[in-house]
């Protein structure tokens, strides 16, 4: 269904309109020539020349009004349309801090593994890819096969980097998440992250579900004062929160912490245990293990969701091109037809 205003005609070359001003010299300069007659007077009058004289007059002003009007180059906005598919408005928040460049360990794990075997067992090495790049990977397989979903993109060490907007344009996205790399520093900015990307949602209509998906291997502090800001903004935006943790070597598990872990991983883990909106968790530890958990994100948003497609601009100025060439046509067909002499 297409929705939209009033028909609103718009000029790429308003300018051209002044244009318009030389119709009509064109109407009233007569353009055809005069023969001297000794008796005008004696002359029958002629209707049929009359009107025709002035047909003329005034299609050559409309030819010339046709030809400003198409230099102008008018247009008219193409306005949206509204459809029905599965998906999600996705905020992507990826950490690029330098421990990102570590190595995986080995296969994969979510809270519901840990219930069915009771805890996590050992994982083989795969020093093959490090966590960075297994993520950027995965997560851009899933933007190209996902295209009912609408993604932004936040990326993070010291300080979060808005680097896509949240918008149907899949191409900034994943441009920026492919030139992701990871910078090394001491203090990941998670709390401000978090915020920055929830903004995304700031103000848009709801017509799907809002997801923040966190990308991270943990080791991140959220200050106090951010922790307030943050539920406060999730219940604001009523957007769920899932976190793809990439554990490395030196990371404890969150699923299964050994006694009295006091790491910030699992503090993270609580924190985001307390929003008053969805949370899920999918601990990670190979590149396997993280296709795993998308696919699994994928299938947790994939509700049905209205979302807008913009529609090309319509131009104006090929059929106002075609209405001046016709009225030239007949002009030239007038003008092949005129007496040239006169013989008294």
């Amino acid at each position: 269904m297409r929705e939209g205003h009033a028909l609103n005609v718009q000029f790429a070359y308003p300018w051209a309109l002044w244009g318009l001003l030389l119709a009509a010299p064109a109407m009233f300069w007569h353009g055809i020539p005069e023969f001297q007659h000794s008796h005008v007077e004696l002359l029958p009058p002629d209707p049929p020349s009359d009107r025709l004289r002035i047909l003329l007059r005034g299609l050559a002003g409309v030819c010339v009004a046709m030809l400003a009007l198409g230099a102008s180059a008018p247009f008219v906005e193409g306005g949206t349309i509204s459809k029905i598919g599965e998906g999600a408005e996705i905020v992507v928040v990826f950490d690029r801090s330098g421990s990102m460049t570590e190595p995986m360990l080995g296969g994969a794990v979510t809270l519901d593994d840990v219930n069915d075997a009771g805890g996590v067992g050992d994982r083989l090495a795969d020093p093959g890819e490090s966590k960075i790049a297994a993520a950027r990977r995965v997560l851009l397989d899933f933007m190209r096969a996902r295209r009912g979903d609408t993604f932004g993109l936040v990326v993070f060490n010291a300080a979060p980097i808005a680097v896509a907007p949240l918008s149907e344009d899949r191409g900034i996205a994943e441009s920026a998440l492919a030139a992701a790399q990871s910078r090394s520093t001491g203090y990941t900015a998670l709390g401000r992250a978090l915020g920055l990307g929830l903004e995304f949602f700031r103000g848009r209509e709801r017509t799907a579900a809002r997801v923040v998906l966190l990308v991270s291997d943990g080791g991140a502090v959220i200050r106090d004062e951010d922790r307030s800001r943050i539920k406060r903004m999730f219940a604001e935006e009523g957007a769920s929160l899932i976190w793809i943790y990439a554990r490395g070597e030196r990371e404890p598990s969150v699923l299964d912490p050994p006694d009295k872990d006091v790491s910030e991983s699992l503090q993270m883990h609580r924190f985001f245990s307390e929003l008053p909106v969805g949370y899920k968790v999918f601990e990670v530890t190979s590149s396997a293990g993280l296709q795993q958990a998308v696919a699994e994100v994928g299938r947790l948003t994939s509700l049905p969701t209205r979302y807008e497609e913009r529609l090309p601009r319509r131009d104006l100025a090929g059929p106002i091109y075609a209405a001046a060439c016709a009225c030239i046509l007949l002009l030239v067909f007038a003008r092949l037809h005129e007496v040239q002499s006169w013989v008294h």
